[in-house]
């Protein structure tokens, strides 16, 4: 990795230098020292979460492993709590990368880890995210009711936080790589395509339909998440409508005696349709 003092990451080297004077001359619970270790454990997983995006995975865990160090070494700085929030940020970004890699059980570890520090630390940014982190691992894991359960405590969380919109990078990593995302719809959204891998199908389309109106309010209508979300609603709503048409036709069907198909019976075009639509489940989260 070139990171010299010409390299692409020539300013992180500057900052570890920075802090490695100020200890020497002030030590480690100097204020200004113990600023320029958060500034640096930030950049650490800002790079690495950057790198994420191009897919650049091992200079990333690079990064987050300095990070790591720097915050588990036996020189401290700052207070428990400060290195408890610091900590299950790098564990929360670590888990990311390892998700994108497909190392899915290994990324459960590190969503775990973050999960632990977030309730014992009163510094804690937002918890909610690593639910929804958890939720979409969980659901890739095929283990939905778990990851249904962590979207509904992130749910809890971001209302009884106040919660007021806004974007957080990474949660919706694969919705086109689309960099920001309202929290709130992605909690809906998530919680929507647990709901319909369960066959909990009117709670899906609920689930679905708030997604798209928090979507609209936070981020637009014409937002790619908007829009993508939306598209999903729509498909979910034409699932269940053709779930309920077949579940129709075969009563009428058997009530009758009839032999044959109901296209047989002569189908309208919009039945047909209906009944030939996708069934293919939505693959969610982050």
């Amino acid at each position: 990795m070139n990171d010299g003092p010409n390299g692409e990451y020539a300013h992180i080297s500057f900052m570890e230098k920075s802090l490695a004077q100020r200890v020497k001359a002030f030590g480690t619970e100097n204020i200004e020292t113990v600023k320029q270790w958060k500034k640096l454990n930030n950049e650490y997983n800002v790079v690495a979460m950057k790198l994420l995006q191009t897919e650049s995975f091992d200079t990333a865990l690079d990064f987050l492993s300095r990070a790591k160090q720097l915050i588990t070494a036996d020189v401290k700085f700052g207070s428990t709590d400060d290195r408890r929030k610091l900590l299950a940020i790098t564990y929360n970004n670590m888990s990311c990368i390892y998700k994108r890699r497909g190392l899915l059980k290994t990324a459960l570890g590190c969503a775990e880890k973050a999960l632990k520090l977030e309730t014992e630390s009163s510094k804690a940014d937002n918890p909610a995210c690593t639910h929804l982190n958890l939720c979409a691992i969980l659901s890739r894991l095929d283990r939905h009711q778990h990851a249904l359960q962590h979207c509904q405590c992130a749910l809890q969380l971001l209302k009884s936080d106040g919660y007021n919109g806004g974007v957080t990078p990474g949660l919706v990593e694969d919705l086109d790589d689309e960099p920001q995302s309202s929290i709130l719809a992605v909690c809906f959204h998530n919680m929507a395509v647990e709901h319909e891998y369960l066959g909990q199908f009117d709670q899906a389309i609920q689930a679905y339909l708030k997604s798209v109106e928090t979507a609209q309010q936070e981020l637009g209508e014409d937002h790619p998440i908007t829009q993508a979300f939306s598209a999903r609603a729509e498909e979910a709503q034409d699932k269940l409508e053709s779930r309920q048409s077949k579940k129709k036709a075969g009563a009428h069907g058997k009530d009758k005696g009839s032999k044959g198909s109901l296209s047989a019976r002569g189908m309208s075009d919009y039945d047909r349709k209906l009944a030939g639509a996708k069934v293919g489940g939505v693959r969610g989260g982050p």
